[in-house]
């Protein structure tokens, strides 16, 4: 599963004013083309954006790092969700690049994901389920 993050948040900040701006500026009409800067900071956004893609893990290696991160005292939880996320994505996630597919260096993940807001680690952390827990992730069905 692929994810797209922007590394820029004031850019990605400075987008959606202009978004905004652009929308109240036109509001009330039809098929209104976005703005010259709209587009430049479009542009700018998708430049300052990475894409990561996340795996499944076998089963075993799965299970084993949900193991790897007990749950906490007082929490009703089967693992640690605090610490268990973060390393199943470690596992597999992998850079996407116009070309191929990049391993992210330890020092580079974990500057990433200590800029992460909290909704896109949320994201990250929904990614590691749909992949791994997800049992309709790809239909093999049709194919014999």
């Amino acid at each position: 599963m692929d994810l797209i993050f922007c590394l820029d948040r004031p850019l990605l900040k400075e987008l959606e004013s202009a978004q905004v701006e652009h929308a109240r500026d036109t509001e009330g009409r039809v098929s209104v083309p976005k703005s010259k800067r709209v587009k430049d900071l479009e542009a700018a956004v998708k430049d300052a954006s990475v894409t990561i893609r996340i795996s499944s893990l076998p089963w075993e290696e799965y299970n084993e790092l949900m193991l790897a991160h007990p749950p906490r005292d007082g929490y009703d939880e089967q693992f640690n969700s605090s610490t268990f996320f973060e390393a199943a994505a470690k596992a597999t996630a992998v850079e996407v690049t116009p070309k191929s597919t990049v391993p992210i260096p330890e020092e580079d993940w974990d500057e990433f994901v200590a800029g992460l807001t909290d909704g896109e680690y949320d994201r990250l952390a929904g990614a590691i389920v749909a992949v791994n827990r997800n049992t309709a992730t790809v239909n093999i069905a049709p194919l014999g």
